[in-house]
């Protein structure tokens, strides 16, 4: 019995310092990892907001291209109604002149054709 002793108060030590060891090694751990983990947050963040701002300049972008093209086709139209609108006045005025400066009608001659049942002389069948 007394051959088998091996001073525990060695083996309690060494186990201890064996788990001294751990706990440090799980608490660098542990820190490497909260440090990993805040500087990938702070990176993410900040590509974050480099993507929000590439996002809302794309959207300004865009923004200012559908006013440019609701300028452009505002300005088509309004030139179309414009273009309409003196077409329809010329239509008009020639409606007007043809209507109220024209010459009085005067009743025709019809010399052509028989006249109360007799024929006329040859001398007044041409149309004039």
């Amino acid at each position: 019995m007394w051959l088998c002793y091996r001073r525990p108060r060695r083996a309690v030590a060494f186990l201890a310092g064996d788990f001294l060891a751990a706990v440090l090694r799980a608490g660098a751990l542990v820190a490497f990892l909260a440090v990993d983990f805040v500087a990938f947050l702070a990176v993410d963040l900040v590509a974050f907001l480099a993507g929000a701002r590439l996002v809302v300049a794309f959207l300004a972008a865009v923004r200012l291209v559908a006013a440019f093209l609701a300028g452009a086709f505002f300005a088509a139209a309004l030139r179309a109604g414009a273009l309409l609108a003196a077409f329809l006045a010329a239509f008009l005025a020639g409606d007007f002149f043809a209507a109220f400066l024209a010459p009085l009608a005067v009743t025709p001659r019809f010399t052509a054709g028989p006249s109360a049942g007799r024929r006329c002389a040859p001398e007044t069948t041409a149309l004039n």
